[in-house]
């Protein structure tokens, strides 16, 4: 085996252990820390495969990113729903306005109690999949390993820079939601640098990391807002969640200025 298939161990480490957390559930795709697991996991690798490119090339990359992307989408449903029940909940913590108790009711009502046995055999043979996807994955040497990762961050760091930039002059949505993807490839690929290097992540990873799930909680107040539009669209609702989403936004943007325009 090359020396340098630090990556590929590590993603396979991520995935036997997404696949033992879901066997060893009794309640499968209901248990909610196991399905955020598995979703983040997801997005993890899907960053990693820019780097796994230079060893498999860009089809293959772009293969597992298919296949990623549909394993996430059977993963939704009730996780998107309990984040945003739990954002109700807080949210009616933080403001006096009435409404969000009618917004927790018509969130739940939602929730499905089906335990899909197709959904949950479809997952597991998607991540078996991928685990014999990144066993392809080898590099001549460990320098070739660190370049191709030195060279993914270098192309993540420059669209991140643009899509900064891009995000504090404009408050649109698409510009936004590109921003957060940005943020949160360059965020993975640091982190996964940093596990073949033996090291814990620096402080500019960890404020990289603030800054997207800042970005995240931004999206979630997002997403609220059309369920509250869906609802009748209460005004003193999207009175509190304007106020919410334009603080989250400032800190955003302060947070963008500071670690990945002015560096």
């Amino acid at each position: 085996m090359p020396a340098s298939s630090r990556l590929s161990s590590i993603c396979i480490t991520l995935l036997t252990e997404c696949l033992d957390s879901l066997e060893a559930s009794p309640t499968g795709l209901e248990d909610e820390e196991v399905v955020h697991a598995l979703r983040v996991a997801t997005k993890r690798l899907r960053a990693a495969w820019k780097i796994g490119a230079a060893a498999v090339g860009e089809e293959f990359e772009t293969e597992r990113a298919d296949v990623l992307r549909e394993m996430s989408a059977l993963l939704a449903g009730n996780r998107d729903l309990a984040v945003l029940v739990n954002l109700s909940r807080e949210l009616a913590g933080r403001h006096s306005e009435p409404g969000f108790e009618d917004v927790v009711e018509h969130l739940e009502s939602k929730f499905s109690t089906t335990n899909d046995s197709d959904a949950l055999e479809t997952i597991r043979k998607m991540i078996r999949s991928e685990i014999e996807a990144w066993r392809k994955v080898t590099f001549a040497t460990e320098a070739d390993e660190t370049r191709a990762h030195r060279h993914a961050i270098r192309g993540s760091l420059r669209k991140g820079k643009a899509a900064t930039r891009e995000a504090i002059r404009d408050t649109d949505a698409e510009v936004w939601h590109d921003w957060r993807k940005r943020v949160k490839r360059l965020r993975y690929q640091r982190e996964f640098l940093a596990g073949i290097q033996g090291r814990n992540p620096g402080v500019r990873d960890l404020r990289i990391s603030r800054l997207g799930s800042r970005l995240g909680d931004r999206n979630d107040l997002a997403n609220l807002t059309e369920v509250v539009s869906e609802l009748g669209n209460s005004p003193p609702l999207r009175k509190a969640l304007a106020s919410e989403e334009r603080g989250i936004m400032s800190n955003c943007r302060r947070l963008g200025r500071r670690n990945l325009v002015r560096p």
